[in-house]
């Protein structure tokens, strides 16, 4: 019995050792090898690593089979440091399960990582990190990214087709989000921070298909956007969105956001482009502003806006004979709509009036509200002889509310 417990008792100090030595080896720095051009802990090791005034160079490991782990964040001996990984270093290369990037990186290359969809866990984005080439991580399988405060902008396709992907956490310096950046990564549910306000770009179907986003931190304020790409929030779960003057068109920007329920244009905007709003069942705030200057067809497929009541507020509109309301108007399949024309004065209020087309004017006395009155059909508009009935607005609906300050 004695001997029995002295073998156990070596066993387990063998075991302890052995757990002790794997440890520190984990993370311990690595080591460069100048000549064979390697970079190396324990047993992975790194092939094609260049090396220019201490500062390295990951280069093409698409099938280097040990690279599994890789933890950057313990450094390099000799006072070496990584600067870069290449273009295409480790793409398609399915060993690898875990990446920690070092605070001295500058730069990820186009493809780097592209198909490692054993690439899991948590991509924290250094500091230091001020940008990637294409498609970095596209296809991937991380399922938490933190932006450091080094990266202004999200190149295309970034992380384009990750459905692992739940959680993002911005930086606030974003100015630009590339096409595709994020697209079909359906299992976001959560932006742990605001949205950045400083964007410029949203690029095309940067958030197509990321249906399932909650919280309290999608309520975007895109008040310095210059340029919003067609589908760029399709079938994404933002709740409300204020878009500045920057973007003189909204197009198809929305189609299908089925969670939208706001959406607030500021002056400036000159279009509410073509199936903007499609599917937008939620949709029940919509402000339109004077810079108003094209009205498309909106929705496209009658009855797909859903059953809630929408409201329309007018921020003062121009003469309506200068508003081009092609095809089918503001909102079709919509029901009920409530329009709100909100004017500062009863000036405005009747040179908006008076300005209506004469051949608009055959069957209606325009007149002039009091403060938050709602008129009927009957009040004014004019009758379609081919029709045989009344309209208002042209296409809108009967509903007005008239509001004077």
């Amino acid at each position: 019995m004695l001997i029995r417990k002295k073998v156990f008792v070596v066993k387990f100090k063998f075991v302890c050792l052995s757990i002790l030595l794997s440890s520190v080896v984990a993370t311990a720095e690595w080591v460069y090898n100048p000549t064979d051009k390697t970079l190396s802990q324990g047993t992975v090791v790194l092939n094609n690593v260049t090396e220019n005034k201490g500062a390295l160079v990951i280069g093409d490991n698409k099938a280097n089979e040990t690279a599994i782990e890789l933890d950057f964040s313990t450094g390099v001996a000799d006072n070496y440091y990584i600067k870069e990984i290449a273009k295409s270093a480790f793409n398609g290369n399915l060993n690898v399960t875990r990446l920690v990037l070092p605070d001295t990186i500058t730069y990820i290359g186009e493809s780097a990582f592209l198909g490692c969809s054993n690439l899991k866990g948590e991509l924290v984005l250094p500091d230091s990190l001020t940008s990637t080439g294409y498609h970095p991580f596209y296809k991937a399988a991380i399922q938490r990214v933190v932006f450091g405060s080094g990266m202004k902008q999200v190149n295309n396709w970034f992380m384009k087709e990750n459905s692992a992907l739940t959680s993002i956490k911005w930086n606030n310096v974003i100015t630009s989000i590339g096409e595709r950046a994020f697209e079909k990564c359906s299992g976001v549910t959560t932006f742990e921070n605001q949205f950045p306000e400083d964007i410029k770009v949203v690029g095309t179907m940067a958030f197509h298909t990321m249906p399932n986003l909650t919280g309290d931190n999608r309520d975007l304020k895109l008040l310095k956007l210059t340029s919003l790409g067609d589908t760029a929030f399709q079938n994404c779960g933002i709740r409300s969105v204020e878009l500045g003057g920057g973007v003189t068109s909204t197009r198809n920007a929305f189609f299908q956001a089925q969670k939208l329920e706001s959406v607030i244009l500021h002056e400036g905007v000159k279009t509410v482009g073509w199936n903007c709003f499609p599917f937008c069942v939620a949709l029940t705030n919509l402000v339109v502003p004077a810079s108003i200057e094209s009205v498309e067809a909106c929705t496209h497929t009658s009855g797909s806006m859903g059953n809630a009541e929408l409201h329309i507020w007018w921020n003062g509109v121009p003469e309506i004979g200068k508003v081009d309301f092609s095809s089918s108007g503001l909102i079709l399949g919509k029901f009920p709509v409530t329009h709100h024309v909100r004017f500062p004065d009863k000036a405005e209020w009747m040179d908006f009036a008076v300005a209506t087309p004469e051949n608009l004017k055959a069957s209606a006395t325009i007149v002039l509200p009091p403060a938050n009155t709602s008129i009927s059909e009957g009040h004014w508009g004019y009758k379609s002889e081919t029709l045989k009935q009344k309209v208002l607005w042209f296409d809108l609906p009967m509903s007005l509310t008239i509001v004077i300050k």
